[in-house]
């Protein structure tokens, strides 16, 4: 699988800028067209038009000086029901969504508008939580797993595509369970292909809760960007057992990727 169209979503705060320089930085290594979509609704004040139109207009042109073949959109309404139009009608197989300030991914009532987009595009998404303004260039790439990996084959050519693009090494992390070290079901497998595609691929493994694990990980060794894998646990089992991904996504020590694997391609 290969991507042919990405998708960077805009808005008018400066971490979408952050979050289309990744998506510009695929597009660029996969020698794919961009699109970068900004969507409003009525009645956004003036201020909001203008600061998105800025980061649009600086990052076409950026997109342009590395010869993609890039797109600018804007549309008026709500991005819940433009933007899963707008991916199928543009043949976009890959969104880069940039959470907002005040937007928490894994919210008990689930009713923000990252919500609404797991469920209802259908494409590879990446949700980001960024931190830190100046790293778009991530050179050590945490993968947190764990359990069995929902698309190994989506979540392997997405983690391949980064890895290549910023030449960066990547460090699979699992928990450890007793004296006796299992490991996840798929570790193997995703590592395994990782390696044919000539990514540095390295091993760690921590005890502990898991979210705090990968949190201390992250700094310990210095890694720029964790991808981790969308919660698949019910509502119910958020709340007995928690949402791993949710919390890290919340306060992250670092620049963070919840991946989505579509779920069924155009």
């Amino acid at each position: 699988m290969s991507y042919r169209t990405i998708i960077a979503v805009i808005n008018e705060h400066s971490s979408s800028t952050v979050t289309a320089r990744y998506a510009i930085a695929l597009a660029a290594s996969c020698k794919v067209r961009l699109v970068l979509y900004a969507a409003h609704a009525e009645g956004t004040s003036e201020a909001i038009l203008h600061h998105t139109e800025q980061h649009q207009d600086h990052l076409f042109t950026a997109a342009l000086d590395q010869d993609i073949p890039v797109t600018r959109i804007t549309e008026v309404g709500l991005i819940t029901r433009l933007l899963p139009k707008r991916v199928l009608a543009e043949e976009g197989d890959l969104v880069f969504y940039p959470l907002l300030p005040d937007e928490r991914y894994g919210a008990t009532l689930q009713q923000n508008t990252v919500h609404h987009l797991l469920r209802s595009i259908k494409a590879d998404l990446a949700i980001l939580r960024i931190m830190h303004m100046g790293k778009p260039h991530p050179r050590h790439i945490l993968v947190p797993l764990g359990g069995v990996t929902s698309d190994p084959e989506q979540r392997v050519a997405f983690l391949a595509a980064l890895g290549k693009c910023f030449h960066a090494q990547v460090t699979l992390f699992h928990r450890s369970t007793g004296h006796q070290q299992r490991l996840p079901e798929d570790f193997n497998t995703i590592r395994t292909a990782l390696l044919h595609h000539h990514l540095h691929v390295l091993e760690r493994s921590a005890n502990g809760p898991i979210a705090k694990a990968i949190a201390l990980e992250a700094i310990s060794h210095h890694h720029d960007l964790i991808v981790v894998g969308a919660s698949e646990r019910s509502i119910l089992k958020r709340l007995f057992f928690g949402n791993p991904s949710g919390d890290l996504m919340h306060r992250p020590p670092c620049n963070v990727i919840l991946f989505r694997a579509a779920p069924e391609r155009p």
